[in-house]
């Protein structure tokens, strides 16, 4: 506790022939306006003995305000009896704790407090913050005063200061049919995020797919399943060798998607393996997934008999009634000379033979039927978990079945074409750390996939991590960006996004769990603004068991 001391003279009746040498000081005192003051200096530390030291330097401080010929301020430590009352008091600033003869005018005030500035930068142990610009749009959908009804249409995952009130806000779903795009550091909030969002879904009864390629994000939704959605739930492991399920990439229920089934394909394997791609390889391949598609009950496990095995292909030739096709392997590969045809199919068959040769994958994919109907997970308004642990399952492997399942939910979506729009249920799609799964078919997804009410949602760490085109794509189609702290490169690119509201520096020091977002609102993107994720929802559910068990006996083969 601070208060102020004057030093008391001896009483003696005024010399009259001399100017009282402190009525200056006292004429400009009382000039201004007085006010009562109390300053408290408060530390918080680990111990007693930190704390002491923290207060004496921080007390030692206020001597520079010390005046040889007037006021000073003597610190003194309280004696609290009763500590707990004393210190509601305090916070509550009673003013039977205010000195009552401490009183400082309007210039002492503002030299003992004022808001920092550039002036002070240089003043050692001072902690700067960042005050952030940008209002929330006046139309923003926030949860206040909605009915039950209202809220089950909009997906509330951050809070934002809103007409002086912190408020918590979300996106429409009409809105979420223009994608959203996440970006942000490791460790920033995104997987949260993103849990809050699938987990808000959950609970309003959407439809729904999770690719996550870590396992953390799939074992956060495990523990928040409704029981009202237990039956809805597809849990998907494909490194549990005891519980596979079967995904065939080559079934295909409309024929007039057997090109884009081909291309999809194509494109997973030149994206794995880029390094080392070229136009002959990617020609001979389509060839061989569009023969594959013409010929009944196939699967991928067969490319490489295909190739290399001559009955094995004039029996499959037999099925194919493309004209191309059949020229491609007769006047083409059949009349190659041995030596370059070893050449040209010796990187496919080692590239999809890496896949077919993992027994994990092999089952997988080597059965003509699929356990998985996407079609009607996505029409029925189902709950698609997939965890592609890395760790467990490998990069590439997962890579290859994440991106297999996406394309699959493309082919899905477009087989709504004969459905009325307004009949089309909404699907959101989940992709954290989507760069491993983005080929060149993401750019059709997402100019094509809205219309379709295939609602994407995509989160990685940095933009350099896809391909120019994929970028292009994405900031062309994504109605909703969200930014957590970022690096300098991507600042400067996302600098241009956000316009004069947030700089370089703005997004490269945001804190964890803040965000600068422009949200799409009724078909409008908004102007940019900062807010705070939400966490996780503190009530858990303990259906994870009984969500496996359900699963696994719909969707697995179990060994």
């Amino acid at each position: 506790m601070l208060s102020r001391g004057i030093p008391d003279p001896t009483p003696r009746a005024p010399d009259k022939t001399k100017p009282f040498p402190q009525a200056r000081l006292i004429e400009d005192k009382i000039n201004q306006t007085g006010f009562r003051c109390y300053i408290r200096l408060m530390i918080g530390a680990e111990d007693k003995s930190k704390a002491n030291s923290l207060l004496y330097n921080l007390a030692g401080a206020y001597g520079a305000f010390a005046f040889g010929e007037g006021n000073r301020l003597v610190f003194k430590k309280p004696r609290l009896f009763f500590k707990d009352f004393a210190y509601d008091k305090i916070i509550d600033r009673s003013k039977s704790h205010f000195p009552r003869k401490q009183i400082l005018n309007t210039m002492e005030l503002a030299t003992l407090w004022h808001p920092p500035t550039i002036l002070l930068a240089g003043i050692k142990n001072i902690s700067w913050g960042r005050s952030l610009v940008g209002e929330p749009p006046p139309n923003l959908p926030v949860a206040q005063d909605m009915t039950d009804e209202e809220k089950g249409e909009i997906n509330f995952f951050a809070k934002a200061e809103y007409r002086n009130a912190q408020t918590t806000f979300g996106i429409k779903r009409k809105d979420r049919r223009k994608h959203t795009y996440i970006i942000g550091k490791t460790g920033t909030g995104k997987t949260t995020l993103i849990a809050n969002m699938a987990i808000n879904d959950m609970r309003n009864r959407e439809g729904m797919a999770v690719i996550d390629p870590h396992g953390d994000l799939s074992e956060i939704m495990l523990n928040y399943v409704p029981s009202f959605r237990i039956n809805d739930m597809v849990y998907l492991e494909p490194f549990n060798q005891e519980y596979p399920f079967w995904l065939n990439p080559l079934e295909v229920k409309n024929p007039v998607h057997k090109e884009l089934v081909a291309s999809g394909i194509v494109s997973i394997f030149s994206k794995l393996y880029s390094y080392s791609w070229g136009p002959r390889l990617e020609y001979i391949l389509r060839n061989v997934i569009l023969t594959l598609l013409e010929y009944p009950d196939s699967t991928l496990v067969m490319v490489p008999d295909l190739l290399a095995d001559q009955n094995f292909r004039q029996g499959v030739l037999t099925k194919v009634q493309d004209k191309v096709l059949q020229n491609f392997w007769h006047n083409e590969y059949d009349k190659m000379h041995p030596r370059l045809k070893s050449e040209a199919i010796s990187p496919i068959q080692n590239k999809v033979g890496q896949f077919v040769a993992s027994p994990t994958i092999r089952e997988i994919i080597g059965h003509p039927k699929s356990t998985i109907d996407l079609e009607d997970i996505m029409d029925q308004g189902k709950i698609l978990i997939l965890n592609l642990s890395q760790g467990k399952l490998g990069e590439d492997n997962a890579a290859l079945l994440g991106a297999m399942f996406i394309t699959k939910m493309q082919l899905a979506a477009m087989n709504r074409v004969n459905v009325a729009e307004e009949a089309r249920r909404d699907f959101y799609l989940y992709v954290d750390e989507f760069q491993n799964f983005a080929t060149t078919s993401f750019i059709k997804i997402l100019s094509e996939a809205r219309k379709y009410r295939l609602d994407l949602i995509l989160a990685n760490q940095y933009i350099g991590q896809v391909e120019e085109d994929v970028q292009k794509a994405i900031f062309g189609n994504a109605g909703s960006l969200i930014s957590f702290v970022i690096g300098a490169q991507d600042a400067h690119a996302l600098s241009r996004e956000f316009g004069q509201w947030y700089k370089e520096e703005d997004l490269v020091n945001l804190g964890s769990f803040q965000i600068v977002i422009k949200l799409a609102i009724d078909n409008l993107t908004s102007l940019p603004f900062h807010a705070l994720t939400l966490p996780l929802p503190k009530s858990i559910n303990q259906n994870k068991e009984k969500v496996l068990q359900v699963s696994r006996e719909r969707y697995t083969k179990k060994r």
